[in-house]
């Protein structure tokens, strides 16, 4: 009988999952550390994994980091959410008209992570967000998302720099057939483009696109 408040083997394999997501490269002494296992567990745990090309081992360093199988995982789940298809040509459309990246973005517990994006075609543009994971609060999309649940209708949330410097972005709520908010859709640039008309413009655009997605879900 498992104890009260031990964790079961898959709890430990994803939990050390997460730190590595989190963390980056790390060591057996490290995860260790942080896990609060011991070092032929946490062996154990790592070695299941590296089998199965969950995580892989760099040979210089003898560190871990996630391996490629992830990132399978991760494109088969993004490529099969339903509202993900409906979206794109939106997407695109607002792109087109903004010059900007567009980014469509998620919700996961208390973080917002960036899903899809339809890049800007200009020569200058930020660091993609995708598969990046930011606190909810600290981002224009995250607090689109938030505030969706608690209010009907579509509007407009700012993030002036707050989650990267000298890049700024402006996201409403994408919201399915029952009016939940699922989604958020994003502008994101370097601030140095955000000017106060061109913002204003952008907005209207922004909103008007969620609005557009929104009413296409409620067909499905």
């Amino acid at each position: 009988m498992k104890k009260k408040g031990a964790k079961t083997s898959i709890e430990k394999a994803l939990d050390l999952i997460e730190t590595l997501k989190e963390r980056g490269d790390l060591g057996v002494t490290e995860l260790s550390g942080i896990l609060g296992l011991n070092k032929n567990n946490v062996f154990r745990i790592l070695a299941t994994l590296e089998v199965k090309g969950v995580i892989e081992q760099d040979r210089e360093t003898g560190h871990y980091r996630l391996g490629m199988k992830l990132l399978s995982l991760e494109y088969a789940y993004i490529k099969n959410l339903p509202f993900l298809k409906k979206a794109k040509p939106f997407m695109r459309g607002l792109r087109n008209k903004a010059q900007e990246s567009v980014y469509l973005s998620i919700l996961h517990n208390d973080a917002v992570v960036y899903i899809h994006s339809e890049d800007t075609k200009r020569s200058v543009l930020v660091n993609s967000r995708i598969g990046k994971r930011f606190p909810a609060e600290k981002t224009a999309s995250g607090r689109a998302i938030l505030r969706g649940k608690k209010e009907e209708g579509f509007f407009i949330e700012e993030d002036w720099e707050g989650a990267e410097p000298e890049v700024s972005e402006i996201a409403t709520v994408i919201r399915d057939e029952t009016g939940q908010p699922i989604a958020s859709l994003s502008i994101v640039a370097p601030s140095v483009r955000f000017d106060e008309e061109r913002v204003k413009q952008l907005k209207e655009l922004l909103k008007e696109t969620g609005e557009k997605i929104s009413r296409q879900l409620e067909k499905s």
